[in-house]
């Protein structure tokens, strides 16, 4: 694995270029150094040519000697193309684990690195991390301070992917890390199916919930420094809410996760790391999805078994608690045709404490016996896949199982089917049980 690092030899990119060969000697990693020139240029001879690269080669081969000491191995390399195209086409060459460029603005040449670091972040493969102030960097590197982290997390997968890019740099040195969630309160009500409250735009119980499954996505952080999350519920853009708060809390670098939009995508839904990477006055690293490389196992601990009490909707309650390990937990959900009141609402009336209890009748003797214990819920929904996979949200379950009663044709087309509906919108793996 490689670092590589993108150089114009201006000021800036000086400073970064020291930062970049002390993250190289900490991860035992290359460093190459690039400098990029383009195609196009007016007024150019076979002798200019030949007398530029002489230049340009002098300058990285005294820029890769000044960095490199007995344990940072420094390659230098003269390239001609699209600055952008060329970068991540040679980070994908050296199978580069970072590419790191320079901040200049927005106002700068083409040419200019600062300017292409947000078509380098569209394409890599691997993060990109745009330096802006190089002092807090280099000094951590060092080892001579702690580095403050704003993460932007949500639950996408290039989020997913950040975090393990702060997992990361805590092995490298100590790390104050703040985790920001940017979210609409009325969405996050509709996720968790929990009634919107008209004296505040959250309730506690749905900011309790974002919080744990936000604390779940963070796992167990190594090294040194502490963790936290931080709720923002605004209406306010999420890049100008996590500059703000970068701001705030005086961070050292913004880890963002990117989505690499492009097209008809790039223009509805915006990019979050490109507003950031212009308006942000630290660092930032932008990590795209494709940066998860380890395979991990995902622990089974919590099941969802939806049931309509049909002898089919029955039948998939004990594969429910067959994939459930000792210590986990199987929520038995039986989902009403609301008459009047919320949405959803505690087992209170008789109806539902006669549900509950047969619900209670389903749970299999060994269950105990295994160690895997049972919620019931009844409750009321308008439409019974999304109060299925609001209930999976709310209880934070690994896995929803339910049975499909595998209608098809006219069927279907006139009675639905809560299973496809179930794995068109669940953000949960659902485990099917056929007839």
């Amino acid at each position: 694995m490689s670092i590589v690092f993108g150089t114009d030899f201006s000021e800036r990119a000086m400073a970064a270029a020291r930062t970049a060969a002390v993250l190289a000697r900490r991860t035992g990693e290359v460093l190459h150094l690039v400098h990029v020139t383009e195609y196009g240029s007016t007024g150019r001879t076979s002798t200019t040519d030949e007398a530029l690269r002489r230049e340009l080669s002098s300058r990285l081969e005294a820029l890769a000697a000044e960095l490199r000491t007995e344990d940072t191995r420094v390659e230098f390399h003269l390239r001609e193309g699209p600055p952008d195209e060329v970068l991540v086409e040679h980070a994908a060459l050296v199978h580069a684990s970072l590419i790191i460029v320079s901040h200049h603005g927005q106002r700068a040449p083409r040419w200019r690195i600062g300017n292409v670091a947000e078509r380098v972040v569209q394409s890599a493969r691997c993060p990109v991390l745009v330096v802006r102030a190089a002092d807090p960097l280099t000094a951590w590197t060092r080892g001579e301070r702690s580095l403050r982290v704003l993460l932007g997390l949500d639950f996408s997968p290039p989020s997913e992917a950040a975090v393990a890019w702060v997992r990361k740099l805590r092995t490298l040195g100590n790390c104050e890390v703040v985790a920001a969630h940017h979210y609409w309160g009325a969405d996050a009500h509709v996720r968790y199916g929990v009634p919107l409250s008209p004296e505040s735009d959250v309730t506690p119980e749905v900011e309790e919930a974002l919080r744990r499954d936000l604390t779940a996505r963070l796992g167990d952080m190594p090294g040194n420094g502490a963790v936290w999350v931080h709720l923002d519920p605004s209406m306010s853009r999420p890049a100008e809410s996590l500059v703000a708060l970068a701001r705030k809390e005086e961070a050292d670098l913004i880890v963002v996760g990117t989505h690499q939009r492009t097209g008809a995508s790039k223009w509805w839904y915006g990019s979050v790391s490109q507003r950031i990477i212009h308006e942000a006055p630290v660092s930032v690293l932008c990590v795209p999805a494709s940066a998860v490389s380890a395979i991990t196992i995902p622990e089974v601990r919590r099941v969802l078994a939806p049931t309509d009490l049909s002898e089919v909707g029955i039948s998939a309650v004990r594969h429910a608690y067959s994939i459930v390990p000792a210590g986990g937990t199987v929520y038995l959900l039986h989902v009403l045709e609301p008459v009047g009141g919320p949405v959803t609402s505690p087992v209170h009336t008789p109806q539902q404490e006669r549900i509950a209890e047969v619900l209670r009748g389903l749970i299999p003797p060994e269950a105990a016996v295994r160690g895997v214990s049972t919620r019931v819920e009844v409750v009321n929904g308008r439409r019974v896949s999304e109060a299925i996979n609001q209930a999976a949200e709310r209880f934070s379950c690994d896995v929803v199982c339910l049975a499909t009663h595998g209608r098809s044709g006219l069927s279907k087309a006139l009675v639905g089917s809560v299973a496809q509906e179930v794995l068109q919108n669940s953000t949960k793996p659902v485990l099917l049980v056929r007839p």
